[in-house]
C-alpha cells in the first residue's frame, strides 16, 4: 500500500532539516534563542494572511512555522531534551485528554461547553495553579487582556454588559 502522502511530506521536511543542521553555515548556528523573534514574525505573518483570507500566503505562513517548529525539535534533540516525535505524541496526549467528549465519556453539546471543559479540565488534571496560566507574559497587552478575560468567560466569570 502506497505510503501516507503526507507523512512523505513530513518526512522529506525532516530529511531537509537534517541536511541543513549538518551542511549550512546559517542553519548550523541556530539556537533556540536566535529563533525566538523570527518565530514571532512569523506569526505575525500568519496573523495577517488570516485577516486578509489570502490562502497562498495562509498556506506558506504555515510552512514557515512548520519549519520552525521542526527547527526547534531538530536543536532540543540534539541537546537531548526532546524530538520532533515527542513533540508530536504531546499534543496527542493534550488532545485526547482535552476532549473527553470524543475520546471518553463525557457530554459537550455546544462549542462553548467544550471551550469550558477545556480551561476547567487543564485545572484540574494539568494541575495549573490559577485559572489564569497558560497566558504567556509576553503578549501584546490588547491580546493578553483579550486571553485573560476569555479563560475567566471559561469559569463562569463574565459580564452581561458593560452598564
Amino acid at each position: 500500500m502506497m505510503e501516507d502522502l503526507r507523512l512523505v511530506a513530513f518526512k522529506r521536511l525532516l530529511d531537509i532539516m537534517d541536511e541543513l543542521r549538518a551542511k549550512c553555515p546559517w542553519d548550523s548556528t541556530q539556537t533556540i534563542d536566535s529563533l525566538r523573534y523570527l518565530t514571532i514574525e512569523e506569526t505575525y505573518e500568519l496573523s495577517d494572511a488570516i485577516i486578509e483570507k489570502d490562502y497562498n500566503d495562509l498556506k506558506k505562513e504555515l510552512g514557515d512555522l512548520l519549519l520552525h517548529i521542526v527547527f526547534y525539535a531538530k536543536i532540543a534533540s540534539e541537546d537531548k531534551h526532546f524530538d520532533i516525535a515527542d513533540v508530536a505524541n504531546g499534543i496527542c496526549e493534550k488532545l485526547i485528554l482535552r476532549h473527553p467528549h470524543i475520546f471518553g465519556d463525557e457530554h459537550a453539546a455546544t462549542a462553548e461547553d467544550v471551550r469550558n471543559n477545556w480551561e476547567k479540565i487543564k485545572l484540574k488534571k494539568e494541575g495549573n495553579r490559577s485559572v489564569l496560566g497558560g497566558v504567556p507574559s509576553a503578549l501584546p497587552a490588547m491580546v493578553k487582556s483579550y486571553r485573560i478575560q476569555e479563560k475567566a468567560r471559561g469559569v463562569g466569570f463574565d459580564w452581561k454588559g458593560t452598564g
